[in-house]
C-alpha cells in the first residue's frame, strides 16, 4: 500500500531546480535540468542529477505539457539513489501560499477542456 496523498500520475515532464536560496537571484542561471516520474496536486517524484538533503526547499520550475508551466517551491521529503546509479529520485512535496497553483494542477491532471469554479473552498 503507498503512503500517498492524492492520486500520482505518470508522466515525464522537463523540470527545472533552484536551489531555493538563489531562485530569488539570477533566475533561471544555475538551475539544475530534471524530469518527473509522476506528479501529483501535492508532489512529485523526480529524477535529478543532484541530490538533495530532507527538509531542503527547492524551487521547482515543472513544463507540464508545453503551454502551462508550476513554478512552485518544493521540500525534499525523501531521497535515494537512481538504479542508474548516476541520479538521485526526490520525493518533493509542494508547499503553495496560492490556490492557482492547485488549480493549474487540478486542470493540468482533470479538467483537459472543462470548466472549474471560480472558488475554491
Amino acid at each position: 500500500m503507498e503512503n500517498r496523498k492524492d492520486k500520482r500520475f505518470e508522466e515525464q515532464n522537463t523540470v527545472f531546480i533552484k536551489d531555493k536560496i538563489r531562485a530569488l537571484k539570477n533566475l533561471p542561471e544555475g538551475g539544475i535540468a530534471a524530469h518527473t516520474h509522476d506528479i501529483s496536486v501535492t508532489g512529485a517524484s523526480i529524477c535529478c542529477p543532484q541530490d538533495f538533503p530532507i527538509g531542503y526547499v527547492i524551487r521547482v520550475f515543472v513544463d507540464l505539457d508545453g503551454a502551462n508551466y508550476l513554478d512552485v517551491d518544493g521540500e525534499v521529503i525523501w531521497s535515494r539513489k537512481s538504479e542508474d546509479g548516476g541520479s538521485f529520485d526526490l520525493g518533493i512535496e509542494f508547499r503553495y501560499d496560492i490556490p492557482d497553483t492547485v488549480l493549474a494542477l487540478i486542470r493540468h491532471f482533470y479538467g483537459k477542456k472543462v470548466a472549474l469554479p471560480s472558488v475554491v473552498a
